[in-house]
C-alpha cells in the first residue's frame, strides 16, 4: 500500500470502527507504513511492525505491563462499578499485568504444568476429548463448528487440568467470557456490570475449590496453586491464586476456541492447503486418513499459520514508564501503546506473501500471537497442542469440508483485543 493511501486510511479509520475490526487487514497494512501510530480517537499509540514490537517486548524497563490492561483510563467506568468491585477479591498483578522481579516469582511458581513435557503427556487425553466432541455431531454431517467443536474442546481440556467436572463447561465458558469481554472496550455499561458480577461468582466458586484442595490435594492445577511455595517458602495468597486461575481460564480456553474456528474457515477458503494437509496425514499413516500414527509436523505448521493470520489476541497494551523514542516517534511517560500482534504477524518485512496461508512456511512459528520474551503466553504449548490434535482428529474423520450454504455471515465478536467468529456452519462427509 502506498504511503499516501495508508495515511489517508489511518486519518479516517480507527480500531473503534466496527468494520475495521471485522476486516482489519487493510488497516493493519496501512499501519505498516506508520509503524508507531497515534489513534487520536482512542487516545493511545499502536505499534504494528515485527521489528519494533520485538524491541518493545524485550524492554520491560520502559514499556511496562503493570496494570497495562486496565481499561478505566481509556473508558470511564459506570459509577456503580466501583461499589461492585469492592465486593470482589482485589485485583493483583501476577502474569499478564506484571513486570520483573514480581512477574518472575509467579512465572516460576506456575510454569511447570505448562512446559512442553507436561503438555506432551496430555496429548492422548486432548485427542480423546476432540474425538468425543466430534462423536457428538459427525453423524449429522453438518454443524456449527464454533459451538460443536471450538468451544467444547478447550473448555473440557482446561476443566480437566483444573480438576473440574465437564458438566461445569457452560459455566466455565460464561466466566471466561466475562473475564475477556471488558478488555475489548466495546461492551455496554450494563454488560460491564454483569461481567463484574459473574467474576464475583467465579471467585466464590474457585475459593471453595481451593479450600477443598488444601485438605485433600489432587493431581490438578488448583492443588498446584494451593501447595506452591516460592523461594522464600511463601504460599500464594487467595487473590493471587484467583488471578492466576482466571488467566488459566482465558489462556486455556477463549483464545484456543477462536483459533480452532479460524483454522476451519481458513481450510475451506484454501482448498490447496486443505488437500496438502489431508495428503500429509494419509501418507503418514499407511494411506489412511487417521493421524494417530502420522507425522503431525505439517499440521503444526498449519496451526502456527492460523495463529499468525488470525491471531486470537489481536493486541495488548504496554504503559510507557518514562519519556522515550521508538521508530522515530517520541512517546511521553504515562502513554499507552498497543502492541498490535495481528499487524506484526502480516508484516511483509518478516513474512513473504504475508496474507497467504502456507502450510510449508519455514518461519511460521516466529509469529507473535503468543507475545514474546518473558510474557510469552504461559498457555502457548497447551493451545498449540489442542489445535494440532483437534485439527488432526477433524481431518482424519471427515472429508469435503465446506461452508453450509448461505447460513454464514462470518461475523466476529466485537472487540479491539480478541478476534473470534460468532458462528461457522459447515458441512462434510464422514470418512
Amino acid at each position: 500500500m502506498e504511503q499516501s493511501n495508508s495515511s489517508e486510511l489511518l486519518a479516517r479509520a480507527s480500531l473503534r470502527d466496527a468494520e475495521v475490526l471485522e476486516r482489519p487487514d487493510a488497516y493493519h497494512h496501512a499501519l505498516h507504513a506508520e509503524p508507531i501510530h497515534y489513534d487520536a480517537q482512542l487516545g493511545f499509540y499502536i505499534c504494528s511492525t515485527y521489528r519494533l514490537m520485538r524491541e518493545i517486548l524485550r524492554n520491560t524497563e520502559v514499556f511496562s505491563s503493570v496494570d497495562s490492561q486496565s481499561m478505566d483510563s481509556l473508558r470511564p467506568p459506570p459509577p456503580a462499578l466501583a461499589a461492585l468491585r469492592r465486593t470482589l477479591y482485589p485485583t493483583v498483578n501476577t502474569l499478564v499485568t506484571n513486570d520483573p522481579p514480581s512477574h518472575t516469582r509467579f512465572r516460576v511458581l506456575v510454569d511447570d504444568p505448562f512446559r512442553p513435557r507436561s503438555i506432551a503427556a496430555l496429548s492422548a487425553r486432548i485427542r480423546a476429548i476432540a474425538d468425543a466432541a466430534i462423536d457428538e455431531f459427525i453423524a449429522m454431517e453438518r454443524c456449527d463448528i464454533v459451538a460443536s467443536l471450538a468451544i467444547p474442546v478447550p473448555i473440557r481440556v482446561i476443566a480437566d487440568m483444573l480438576g473440574l467436572p465437564h458438566e461445569l463447561a457452560p459455566r466455565i465458558k460464561t466466566w471466561s467470557d466475562a473475564s475477556v469481554e471488558p478488555l475489548g472496550m466495546l461492551i455496554s455499561d450494563e454488560r460491564l456490570l454483569e461481567c463484574t458480577r459473574l467474576i464475583g461468582e467465579f471467585q466464590q466458586f474457585i475459593v471453595a475449590e481451593l479450600e477443598a484442595r488444601r485438605t485433600a490435594p489432587r493431581d490438578d492445577l488448583l492443588s498446584h496453586l494451593v501447595h506452591a511455595r516460592d523461594t522464600d517458602g511463601q504460599p500464594l495468597s487467595t487473590p493471587e491464586m484467583l488471578s492466576l486461575t482466571q488467566q488459566f481460564l482465558v489462556a486455556g480456553n477463549e483464545t484456543t476456541t477462536n483459533a480452532l474456528a479460524a483454522g476451519v474457515e481458513l481450510l475451506i477458503r484454501n482448498p490447496d492447503q486443505y488437500a496438502l494437509l489431508t495428503r500429509s496425514l494419509e501418507s503418514g499413516s499407511s494411506g489412511q486418513a487417521d493421524p494417530s500414527g502420522a507425522d503431525l509436523a505439517r499440521i503444526r505448521t498449519f496451526a502456527n499459520e492460523v495463529l499468525r493470520l488470525e491471531a486470537p489476541v489481536q493486541g495488548l497494551f504496554r504503559v510507557v514508564k518514562r519519556d522515550t523514542e521508538i521508530g522515530g516517534v517520541k512517546l511521553p511517560a504515562g502513554a499507552r501503546i498497543m502492541l498490535r500482534f495481528a499487524a506484526a504477524n502480516r508484516d511483509p518485512a518478516q513474512y513473504t506473501a504475508p496474507d497467504a496461508l502456507d502450510c510449508a512456511r519455514r518461519n511460521a512459528g516466529t509469529h507473535l500471537a503468543f507475545g514474546a520474551g518473558i510474557h510469552h503466553c504461559i498457555g502457548a504449548n497447551l493451545a498449540r497442542e489442542e489445535m494440532v490434535q483437534t485439527f488432526a482428529a477433524l481431518l482424519g474423520r471427515t472429508r469435503d469440508l465446506a461452508f453450509d450454504g448461505e447460513r454464514n455471515d462470518f461475523r466476529h465478536h466485537p472487540s479491539m483485543v480478541l478476534r473470534g467468529l460468532k458462528k461457522l456452519y459447515v458441512t462434510f462427509k464422514r470418512r
